[in-house]
This record gives C-alpha cells, structure tokens and sequence, in this order.
C-alpha cells in the first residue's frame, strides 16, 4: 500500500483542524451555517435556479445551433472558439456563478465543444450575474446603486480581456470542430416537452442543492477561521484583510466585511477583485463540474485570479467616474428599505430583460443568415 502523500496529509490535518474548531466554536459554527443558507434560499437559489433550468430547456430543444449560427463570427474572430460557444457565454454573463462553468462542462462532455475551445471558454464564461451584483452586493450591503454599475462594468471587462487573452492558449492548429449544424430550433428533442421540462427542473435542482452545501460549508470555514483569529495574523491586506481573506474563502462574506469600511477606491478594487475571482467556495463548486471532464482545472484557476486582478484594476481606475454618483446614494441611505426593495427589483428586471434581448437579437440573426445561406 502506497503512503499517502503530503498533499493528502496536508488535507486530513486541515479536515480536523476544522472539526475541532466547530467543536470549540459550536455557536460559531451554527451562526455561519445559518447565515449560509440564509444567502442560498433567499439570494442564490432564487436569482439562479431559473436560468439553469432554461439553460437545459435551451439546450434540449437545439438552441445552441442558434447561438452558434448566429455568433459565430464574434466568437471565431476575437475567441478562435466556435459559435456555439456563444450560448455558454450568454449565459455566464446574465445567470451567475457556477452557470457558466456547468453549461461548459456539459457541452463539452456532449462533444459539443473541443477540448482547447472549451478550455479557452471556460476561462470567461463563469461569472457573477447582475442580479446579484446589483441587487444583493450593491443595494443590499454597500447601499449604493452607481456602486453595483461600477462593479458590473469591471466584471465585464475583466471576463472579456481573460477571453481576449485566451484566445493564446493551445496550438494554432488545435481549432474548434466542424461548426454548429443547420438551425434547428423545434423537432430536434424526441421526448415531449412536458418530459424535458422535469428533467430541467430536475436538473436545475440537484445543481442549486449542490451550490447551497458549498455556500454553507464554506462560511462555515470562514466563520471559523476569523473567531480563532487567522485572518488578523495574515500581514497582507492591511485593514482590510479580515475581508480579504474571508472573501478568499467565501466572497458574500468578504463582500459584506468590506462595505463596513464604506465605499472608497481601495473597497472598490477589493469588491472587483472578489466577484471577479469567486471565492473558494465559488471555485470549488466549479471545479466539481470540471472533475468531470477533461479540462484542466488550474488553468481556469489561473483564468478567475487574471479576473479578478483585471477587474480590481479597472474599478480602482474608473472609481473617480463614479464617485459623485455614490456620494448621492450613500447620502440618501436614510430611504434604504425602500431603495433596497426597488432597486433588487430593477436588477432584477434588468437581468431578464438582458437575456430576452439577447435570445431575441439572436434569432433575428439567424433567421437572417438563414435567409442569405439557404441549404
């Protein structure tokens, strides 16, 4: 029998490290679970559970040849990934983490994708989705509306110069496969659509309980963490490494210790920065999609670290253009039940009305190259 490495020990000490603590942290522990699955029923599953299941409805029903028919030139010129690519990344910028991650995954294990596109989409396509940018992170705990658009924006751009950078990943010659086929959008699925949309939901279901367990687990860890006073021994960070560092862990949990210092260029980039990268938490719950493929996972590690920097450069930059704007809305928080309330609404309003817009422009598009390419 083989000795187990020092990885392996490395990871049964952490384990028990951690179940002591709950031991002698139990109301600790409880509180950060609470709070976990506080975040998951009330945040998560609400603002997610919707896209994965029309992601798999999507998907059963051929729209992904739209996509593909419809994008193909944006993705092949500035990706060198198929068109088909494009409904993941669709989906990845609207729906929110780990979406984007999974429908990837999955359509590269239906072959759908090769494996160097896939790797190169997987790079950009997990991401926060505005719902929850802002709504919860904007209007829930910094109070501040322009404050979410600045966070948004340098979300964007982050995943978008990651995609632009990983178009330089494999050979030259290790393209992506024959393009998408012929639209198809009705007639392709054989089971009837009452059956498609079970399994969707079905799906759907096991994927956001999976999400709720990682979510719990890891604040949890970082609750931990902070009551036995690891973060404050960490030199890096400054004042802001109990947020650093628990976000690091948990993003939610970074987040909302960040906005206890306000809003300022610094809490800014720390913000882009966290979204950006995901967390730990978020990470994991990721990489339990790419397990089960043949993608690598520390490339897309290295992918969300890229994210995060970029963002966090380009929100301390753009800070200045927003300021007034924050000043104004910090200055009304005496209102804030009922911005809070509007404006969760209006993100809301916001992220569907984007991904309607973004079905309806692609199938003008694809109806339009049907009509000049007929077969």
């Amino acid at each position: 029998m083989k000795s187990k490495s020092f990885g392996q020990w490395l990871l049964v000490f952490t384990v028990v490290i951690l179940n002591i603590l709950i031991i002698v942290y139990p109301s600790v522990a409880l509180e950060a679970a609470r709070r976990g699955l506080f975040l998951w029923f009330n945040s998560v599953l609400p603002g997610v559970l919707p896209f994965v299941v029309g992601a798999y409805v999507l998907s059963a029903l051929g729209a992904v040849n739209l996509f593909g028919l419809a994008l193909s030139p944006v993705m092949k010129r500035f990706f060198r990934i198929s068109g088909r690519g494009g409904f993941a990344l669709a989906l990845g910028l609207v729906s929110g983490y780990p979406i984007g991650a999974k429908i990837v995954c999955e359509m590269r294990g239906r072959g759908e994708l090769g494996r160097v596109e896939a790797q190169r989409l997987l790079g950009f396509a997990n991401n926060g989705g505005p719902l929850f940018i802002l709504g919860a992170v904007a209007s829930g705990m910094f109070g501040s509306a322009a404050f979410g658009y600045l966070l948004l924006i340098t979300h964007y751009i982050g995943a978008v110069l990651v995609g632009l950078l990983m178009r330089l990943y494999g050979k030259r010659g290790a393209e992506a496969p024959q393009e998408a086929p012929p639209f198809i959008i009705a007639g392709r699925p054989k089971e009837p659509f009452g059956h498609i949309l079970g399994q969707a939901v079905k799906n759907a279901m096991e994927t956001m309980l999976l999400v709720g367990g990682f979510i719990v687990l890891f604040s949890v860890v970082s609750a931990l963490l902070g009551q036995a006073g690891l973060f404050a021994l960490i030199p890096f960070g400054g004042d802001y490494a109990p947020a650093l560092w628990s976000g690091l862990i948990e993003m939610t949990g970074g987040l909302g210790l960040a906005s206890d210092f306000g809003i300022t260029g610094g809490i800014a980039a720390l913000s882009a920065f966290l979204l950006g990268f995901g967390g730990l938490s978020i990470m994991f719950q990721s990489l339990s999609f790419v397990g089960k493929t043949d993608l690598k996972g520390g490339v897309y590690v290295l992918c969300k670290l890229a994210h995060g920097a970029i963002s966090a450069i380009a929100a301390f930059l753009m800070f200045p253009l927003f300021a007034r704007a924050m000043e104004r809305g910090q200055a009304q928080t005496v209102f804030a039940p009922t911005i809070t309330r509007t404006f969760v609404n209006s993100a809301a309003a916001f992220a569907v009305t984007t991904a309607v817009l973004i079905i309806v422009c692609l199938t003008i598009l694809a109806v339009g190259a049907i009509k000049k390419n007929p077969r």
